[in-house]
């Protein structure tokens, strides 16, 4: 009996929207990998832009991508190389941690541009550039997730 209700047993499926399918990442064609790998579109700068409100300078500043380079990705509707897609995904992952922390966007976009005591007075915002920085960060909110403050 236990085995038949487990059989009929469905979890629903959250009704969110993707979070990557809407910054452009991925859609039914790529996952996330291969689209880092293949290089994001514009279209992916444009939504991190619009999604974090940062002008093109700050989001140089925070992912280290030339200004010049990405002036000329969107001039020319370029991809981004893998390396500056990298940056711009750990830049959207902060924003996807960080709504998941406070459970609100706004709140956590608000927080990423705070000075955090728990990252050495940093702005989890300027921990992007790097994967060891991004770790420090992606590693401090879990542990504030979780209830885990040393």
């Amino acid at each position: 009996m236990a085995t038949a209700e487990f059989k009929r047993f469905k979890p629903k499926r959250a009704n969110k929207t993707n979070f990557w399918v809407n910054l452009g990442i991925e859609d039914v064609t790529i996952g996330l990998a291969d689209a880092v790998h293949q290089g994001f579109k514009p279209k992916v700068y444009y939504s991190i832009i619009e999604r974090t409100k940062l002008s093109q300078n700050e989001l140089h500043h925070v992912t280290h991508i030339p200004i010049g380079s990405i002036k000329r990705r969107l001039k020319n509707e370029e991809r981004f190389n893998t390396q500056e897609s990298d940056a711009i995904y750990r830049l959207a992952m902060l924003v996807k941690l960080a709504t998941e922390l406070f459970n609100d966007e706004k709140r956590a976009l608000e927080w990423m541009r705070e000075s955090v005591y728990g990252l050495g007075g940093k702005r989890p915002l300027d921990m992007v550039s790097t994967t060891i920085d991004f770790e420090v960060v992606k590693d401090f909110i879990g542990r504030v997730e979780h209830g885990v403050f040393s």
